[in-house]
């Protein structure tokens, strides 16, 4: 079959198609303006080899001196596409084509789908997430100043040492030998739990993975911050622990006068000292007393921690942050304001623990997997052992807390 027949044929397809729409009086169909334009695409390229064909056929015969005035046949394909256009079926199929087109294109706009987010005024909302700036703790914890162990079972029995009667003394041969009465008592010590759980979405699971690390850095910090307060305060009723300020067997001390506060604190260390041959370690002690006595400045108005560039009457050796007397110091909140807990608290007591802190997460507590929740715990189980009460002083501040 030849160019001009082929051309013909897909022609007469692309007219019957849009004539049939044509006399039923409807637009075309999605797939009757496919085979349409598939046609027309057709009749366009056959028409374009059809010129190229009869130029090239043109060209041969000028180059054998084709007579002068034979027509010449590669000037009919440049009328091709213009008298396909001035054919009225040619030109019902391409209208019936292009209004085809225009009406999709409508209904496709119309039929947008709604991708907010949320709020009454719709449109695609579009966002990304921000860092989050944790809080942390960059100080050491009570924790920390005392001993540390591991247990396998769920309570520890020791003994303390109470008040000793007898003593030593020379004796002569055969004579008595003085009794000396240690007074051991057993105490027993339960591990505690100390637990916490916060909830999230499933979405923020996925959607903000940094954000999951966070939370599970803040439920560990408030973690340490219960356990500090524990350790401190604990009233040692039901399943708390018994903390050291409620101890029984703990010195104690009283300042006379706001003068005399940093003297009692140092009376206090003497007073384990002496009591137990031990040598004290640390100091705790509320911001607020902190700040009082590192603020206190003598009758020449030089501050006795330093001033604010250097070290005490311009010497080097500036600290933000001296430790009392030259020991350890953690400034808590846990402890309350108008009072110092000072001692040997690496010998003294020590914190044992069952496992470590423990973070999980689950979807099946309650009814979270029907609301796509994500539950994450934090807990951890320890005890408090003090060996030896007296190794420690609770210090009371006659001085105001500004």
């Amino acid at each position: 079959m030849s160019l001009r027949e082929q051309r013909e044929t897909a022609l007469k397809a692309a007219r019957d198609i849009a004539g049939k729409a044509q006399e039923e009086g409807r637009t075309l169909t999605g797939e009757e303006q496919a085979d349409v334009k598939k046609y027309l695409l057709e009749v366009d390229g056959l028409a374009e080899k059809i010129r190229k064909a009869e130029e090239a056929d043109a060209l041969m015969k000028r180059a054998f001196e084709v007579p002068a005035g034979q027509p010449s046949p590669a000037a009919e394909p440049q009328g091709v596409l213009p008298k396909l256009e001035a054919d009225p079926g040619y030109k019902s199929a391409m209208l019936a084509a292009q209004s085809r087109n225009r009406f999709s294109q409508r209904t496709t706009e119309f039929d947008a789908k709604d991708f907010s987010t949320g709020g009454p005024a719709g449109g695609l909302v579009q966002t990304q997430y921000g860092q989050v700036v944790p809080e942390t703790l960059r100080r050491p914890t009570v924790a920390s100043l005392l001993g540390s162990g591991t247990l396998s079972a769920t309570t520890l029995t020791y003994y303390v040492q109470g008040p000793t009667t007898g003593d030593f003394a020379v004796v002569d041969e055969l004579g008595e030998k003085p009794a000396i009465d240690f007074a051991f008592e057993a105490e027993v010590e339960t591990l505690t739990k100390i637990a916490g759980i916060t909830k999230i979405s499933d979405e923020a699971f996925q959607d903000v993975p940094y954000l999951v690390s966070v939370i599970e850095g803040q439920l560990r910090l408030r973690l340490v911050l219960a356990e500090e307060n524990q350790l401190l305060n604990g009233p040692g009723t039901g399943t708390t622990i018994t903390g050291l300020l409620n101890r029984s067997g703990v010195l104690t001390e009283t300042s006379a006068s706001a003068d005399d506060d940093l003297d009692a604190i140092f009376r206090g260390m003497t007073a384990v000292e002496i009591a137990t041959q031990l040598t004290v370690d640390a100091v705790v002690i509320n911001p607020l007393d902190y700040q009082r006595l590192r603020l206190m400045r003598d009758a020449n108005e030089q501050y006795y921690g330093g001033g604010p560039f250097t070290g005490a009457y311009g010497n080097a050796g500036f600290a933000l942050g001296p430790g009392l007397w030259g020991q350890r110091t953690v400034v808590t909140s846990a402890i309350a304001q108008g009072t110092v807990l000072v001692g040997a608290f690496e010998i003294g007591g020590q914190v044992l623990r069952k496992g470590g802190v423990s973070v999980e997460m689950t979807n099946s507590n309650e009814n979270d997997f029907r609301f796509n929740r994500v539950a994450i715990r934090a807990e951890e189980r320890l005890l408090l052992a003090v060996y030896q009460p007296s190794a420690f002083c609770e210090v009371t501040l006659a001085g105001g807390g500004s």
